[in-house]
């Protein structure tokens, strides 16, 4: 008996619906890397909302005056191996961008690394250990395990953000530039989730995955540096080149760009 040839029509139908499969089962994926990541995620942020609280609330009263502040951001400014390693404080006379200029650039790259960390950990690693191909065995699309991993860095990155603001507004420091500020971090952090998704997928193992990774965000930290270290006053095309340099130029506390 011959079997008769599906009608031409339902061929578009079913390949669309083998295209949405391909996200099939990101949701569960996404909840058990929330559940697997829980206390990690959780100490790493309160580590870097610590960090930006404890730094804006020294500088409180450490600069009082309009002069302290402008004298230290000229030693900063003028030496080339501080805006190397650093960055630049764009405003001289705000009390936030003296404060945080030293967590502007490096906790940027620090949030960087985490993401990064944080993609290849839910990606690459788990088809090393042979996990994801347990998984991929049960209705789960091809896509589930990278768009779950994305959407983790991504949620983390922006809750990172949010506290981070709240904890500089509880300083003292402009709501505006505070926001600015965890937003800057939030960027940096997402831009280099995309590049752990990048090398997870190029790569046959978790360390090279995370290696490349990590030399592809000290390339951006090295453009970053030679562009500010430059000595003009505004940062060269150099930064630009570089996602810790846009972070940067968001400007917190100097004009919230």
């Amino acid at each position: 008996m011959t079997t008769a040839a599906l009608p031409t029509t339902d061929r578009p139908v079913r390949a669309a619906a083998g295209r949405r499969d391909g996200f099939a089962g990101t949701g569960a994926l996404l909840r058990l890397a929330i559940r697997r990541d829980r206390i990690f995620a959780s100490v790493w942020i309160v580590l870097f909302v610590v960090m930006a609280a404890s730094s804006a609330a020294a500088s409180q009263s450490l600069f009082t005056t309009l002069e302290s502040r402008v004298r230290a951001a000229s030693v900063v400014n003028d030496t080339p191996a501080t805006l190397a390693l650093y960055g630049r404080v764009f405003d001289p006379t705000s009390l936030g961008a003296v404060s945080m200029f030293k967590l502007g650039a490096m906790g940027a790259a620090l949030v960087a690394l985490v993401a990064i960390f944080t993609v290849v950990r839910h990606t690459r690693a788990e088809e090393e250990s042979g996990r994801l191909e347990l998984i991929g065995a049960t209705v789960v699309g091809r896509y589930a395990a990278l768009t779950a991993a994305m959407l983790l860095a991504v949620g983390t990155t922006l809750v990172l953000a949010l506290l981070t603001a709240l904890s500089l507004i509880g300083a003292g420091l402009p709501a505006a530039g505070a926001l600015a500020f965890g937003l800057s971090w939030a960027g940096a952090g997402i831009a280099f989730a995309a590049v752990g998704a990048v090398t997870a997928q190029v790569t046959e193992s978790a360390r090279t995955a995370n290696g490349l990774g990590a030399a592809v965000l000290a390339a951006a930290y090295l453009l970053r540096a030679a562009g500010d270290a430059s000595g003009v006053d505004t940062s060269t095309w150099l930064s630009w080149l570089s996602p810790i340099g846009w972070a940067q130029q968001v400007r917190p506390f100097a004009g919230d760009r």
